[in-house]
């Protein structure tokens, strides 16, 4: 099974996530706690220093691409409908971009002042 929008589209948001946190991160103080976990409400209630909170999810998120890229070669008969496995794999890359997003947010806030 073939599935290269959904690998470019998951290469992309990498890409998109690993330049948006080294321009972060060499603007920010090494010192500086940045949020990494937030509750249902959006309010940071786990924070780390930011080279663990830049790249943690672009770290995740390469294992997410490369689980999904690779479970088709090992066992092509466990996914019986390629559309859902499809929807998973881009429904999981949007979750993980938009934590992401909320620790980018966060990091803007912080050099803002």
């Amino acid at each position: 099974m073939r599935m290269p929008i959904p690998f470019l589209i998951s290469l992309g948001m990498l890409l998109t996530m690993t330049f948006l946190s080294v321009g972060l991160w060499s603007a920010l103080p090494a010192d500086m706690m940045l949020p990494i976990h937030f509750d249902w409400l959006g309010t940071p209630d786990g924070f780390a220093r930011p080279a663990v909170a830049l790249f943690l999810l672009p770290a995740v998120m390469l294992g997410v691409i490369a689980v999904f890229t690779i479970a088709p070669m090992v066992r092509p008969q466990a996914i019986n409908s390629p559309a859902l496995y499809v929807c998973i794999w881009l429904v999981a890359i949007l979750i993980i971009s938009a934590a992401h997003g909320l620790v980018i947010r966060q990091a803007l806030f912080a050099l803002k002042g």
